[in-house]
């Protein structure tokens, strides 16, 4: 073999060893909220591990249940879900236990965190905190020139056509309970269940609409003469305030759902291995800073600055019936 030939063999050789190596490792979908695949991680992900990142984005728990149903999980990878619906997910088999072997990143969670108890079911674990945040009130400063005290003004008929409320049949059945002063709102009687419904219909009669997800909501706010949101959270302030409007955010006196959501690996991935290289990059502690920074997410890799209601808030747990919750919710969006 001449020197020229066995040179140009070595560099095809060493071109294919390259090429390989730049060759993406597949790809992870994930099913996510607004803020939970911010383009930079996405693009610090790509680069780092070669794995193309798809992101499909839901504004709320019932859409993103019924996604998952629809391909039993099979459209998707990494799944981010709330702690009282973890369970449901779990039940009907949409995600798979955790392999914490794979879950590398899992010692930068904060103490309050590792245990992963509200993730736990019949000794399997199913989610890893990621990120929570609370369902507070949004509040037009100009209107409210001090927070309101109380979620009863959002049924105060002044502000009639005024107000927007999230569509979301487990939350929205806890804040009637909440607001009702219920002690365990994730649990209700059958007596308990009809006072929630009637107050709910009440609220009803005194909205402009209901919304689903954090775009949509601040849209309607936008174009409309609102001053009053039940909320998806802070980033609906935050996302207002970004776009000129005077509101605050506020934990009225009764509480407010404090929630917890997951990364979870969906029961249908078909890379699995990719879907823990997502999870294990974003429970890295930089990545939960800068989410708390963009996002006004609490993290459970850095302590947020500034979210100082924690003691205010019920946290979420896994529902009596959430079945029940959803038929309870639809007879209510129906009430005349």
């Amino acid at each position: 073999m001449s020197r020229a030939v066995a040179a140009s063999l070595a560099t095809l050789t060493l071109l294919s060893s390259a090429a390989a190596v730049a060759q993406p490792k597949g790809e992870v979908r994930l099913l996510a909220y607004e803020g939970y695949a911010d383009p930079a991680w996405v693009e610090e992900f790509e680069k780092e591990t070669g794995i193309a990142v798809k992101v499909t984005y839901v504004g709320g728990v019932d859409e993103q249940i019924a996604k998952m149903k629809a391909s039993n999980g099979k459209d998707y990878d990494v799944v981010t879900i709330d702690t009282a619906s973890l369970k449901a997910y779990a039940d009907q088999k949409l995600i798979a236990p955790i392999d914490k072997a794979k879950l590398t990143s899992a010692g930068n969670l904060l103490p309050d965190f590792r245990g992963m108890a509200n993730a736990t079911f019949d000794g399997a674990t199913y989610g890893v905190p990621w990120a929570w945040g609370s369902l507070g009130m949004v509040y037009d400063k100009k209107t409210f020139p001090t927070a309101p005290e109380s979620w009863e003004v959002l049924w105060d008929p002044k502000y009639k056509g005024k107000v927007i409320s999230l569509d979301d049949a487990n939350n929205a059945i806890n804040f009637g309970a909440i607001v009702l002063g219920i002690k365990d709102p994730f649990h209700l009687t059958d007596a308990q269940f009809a006072q929630v419904k009637d107050k709910l219909i009440a609220l009803k009669r005194n909205l402009l609409t209901y919304f689903a997800g954090f775009d949509e909501g601040t849209t309607i706010w936008t174009e409309n003469d609102v001053v009053l949101m039940f909320s998806m959270g802070e980033l609906a302030a935050i996302n207002l305030q970004k776009k000129g409007f005077d509101v605050g955010y506020a934990i009225p006196k009764e509480g407010a759902v404090g929630w917890l959501d997951n990364l979870s690996v969906s029961a249908g991935t078909s890379n699995p291995d990719a879907a823990y290289a997502w999870m294990n990059f974003v429970l890295q502690k930089k990545i939960g800073a800068d989410m708390a920074k963009k996002f006004g997410y609490g993290s459970t890799t850095d302590a947020p600055e500034g979210m100082d209601y924690a003691s205010r808030l019920i946290w979420a747990d896994n529902p009596e019936d959430y079945t029940r919750r959803q038929a309870i919710w639809n007879e209510v969006k129906a009430a005349e």
